[in-house]
Order: structure tokens, then sequence, then C-alpha cells
């Protein structure tokens, strides 16, 4: 859809790009080293579904569906070439989306944590790592319930923090990467983000009108440590959907909240890829 030359009007900061509508809301950057994160990261959900895009028990003939937060559109793009009936809309705060899309899904530019003024009530709505954008769970909970006809799903596949190590010895005192993880909370706590919101939607749900709320916990191996082929290339890209998502997740954050020097904040990121790359005998695993 027709955006505002002001949206591209994007900011720079440690070498990053962000970007430009509603300014700093969102920490992490939007420039091609984190859409290709993106499209990783969207390769490991789909192999965690063992291929599917949802769980949600819509119909194949599902008509109206609304992406929340949807980055380089892949997500919409392939459900748009799969379900043909359905007329697919992804909003996100940049315009990163490629111009050649199916005929059946278009973009918005637009804020989720604004009112919605969509046309037409969805019959499924989708997001997806939404964690580090979230501020307000109550308020989108009840929009988008608002905004779904009689029946309709919404499903929410999110990643939870702190990563868990599978040796209960090891704490963020000696590892560096759940350190990292320690300060992205707080850091994120700051700006009105829980980084642990995603284990606690349930009562929101609920409170907003949702009936018949179902949850399914995966973990994903981060490394090929896991036994079995599909458990190993899943470790992979988590491996390396996380060695680029420190850098996103952090250089904004940190110098931001926390304060910490562009030089400060790629130090401690060293040490953390050092920890992945050499402790092999520390297992770490993400739950989705």
């Amino acid at each position: 859809m027709s955006v505002t030359e002001s949206v591209y009007d994007y900011k720079y900061e440690n070498g990053r790009r962000y970007h430009a509508y509603s300014e700093g809301k969102y920490p992490v950057p939007n420039d091609e080293v984190e859409k290709d994160r993106l499209d990783l990261q969207h390769h490991a959900f789909r192999l965690t579904l063992d291929g599917a895009l949802y769980r949600a028990p819509i119909p194949k003939d599902v008509q109206h569906v609304l992406d929340v937060g949807t980055g380089t559109g892949i997500w919409a793009i392939e459900f748009a070439d799969e379900h043909p009936s359905a007329q697919v809309i992804g909003t996100d705060l940049s315009p990163i989306q490629p111009t050649e899309v199916p005929p059946n899904c278009s973009f918005l530019i637009d804020d989720f944590e604004n009112d919605w003024v969509f046309r037409q009530p969805f019959d499924y709505i989708h997001t997806r790592a939404m964690v580090a954008a979230m501020k307000d769970w109550p308020r989108f909970l009840e929009q988008a319930y608002n905004n779904l006809r009689p029946g309709g799903y919404l499903e929410l596949q999110e990643l939870t923090f702190p990563p868990i190590c599978t040796d209960p010895t090891v704490t963020s005192e000696i590892s560096p990467l759940l350190r990292w993880s320690d300060y992205f909370t707080e850091a994120a706590a700051k700006i009105n983000i829980d980084a642990q919101s995603p284990l606690k939607v349930g009562p929101f749900l609920r409170e907003a009108g949702f009936v018949n709320i179902h949850a399914k916990i995966y973990k994903w191996p981060v490394g090929r440590w896991a036994k079995g082929d599909k458990m190993k290339l899943l470790g992979k890209f988590v491996y390396e959907d996380l060695m680029d998502w420190l850098p996103s997740s952090a250089l904004g954050l940190f110098t931001r909240v926390l304060k910490w020097t562009h030089e400060e904040v790629e130090l401690f990121l060293a040490t953390v890829r050092k920890e992945m790359r050499e402790e092999k005998h520390r297992h770490f695993y993400a739950n989705a």
C-alpha cells in the first residue's frame, strides 16, 4: 500500500539501521543483516512445525488473515501462496517487504499499539516473535479479539527468555550467554517490555474474551548437540539466528537504556560468541 517518504527516513546508530515510523519504539534494526536473520528464523519455525506455517485449525479456504509484525513478509507471502482464497495483510513499522508478492497479499506500515482501523473482521490473526516489541499484551489481545469474527483464531508463536542450560549448575555468573539474557531482560523492562511475557499471556487471553486456549512448548537447541537429523538442523538454524540476534538485540538496548558504549557491547558479545563456539559441554536451548 502507498506509504509516505518519511517512513524511508531510516535512523542509523552504531553501524545499524532502524525504523523511522514510530521512531524508537522497537529497539531492533531493520537492515539487511536483520532481514536475513528473520528469514532464517522463519525456516526454524517451519521446521519446528514439520513444514507448516501455523497450528490453528483454520479451514483451507480461510478468507481474511492478518499478520502482525510481519517483518520481511515471508510468512504472509507463503501463507497467501498456500491459501489463494485468503486476503492476507501484513503490518509492520518498517517497509522492508518485497514489492513482488502474490495478488492476495498486501502490506501496511502501521503501529499495532495504535487503534486498529480495519474495514472487516479477520478469520485468523497471526503474530510471531513479538517478545521484543510488545509493551501492552492486554491491549493488543483486546484489539485482536475485537477484530476477529466469531469463531476466528488468534495464534501467537513466541520465544521466551532466558535460554536454558541442560546443566543446572551453569548460572549467569559463569555463562556470558545467560548474562546477556539478564542484561536484555533488565534493559527491556526499563522500556516496559517484559522478556518473559510469552509465559504469562494465558490470563490476558481469557480476560480479553478468548476461549479454547491451547499452548504448546517446543525446545529449540542452540547448536547441533541434540539427537536426530531434524533437531540437529533446527539447532544449526537456531545457532545462526542467535549469532545475528546478539548484536541486533544488544546494540540498541544496551547503549540507549543501559548506557553502555558501542565498544563495551561488542567486547561483551565477543565473550558470548566465544562461549557458544568453545564450551561444548554447555548445551543451551530456548523455548518456543
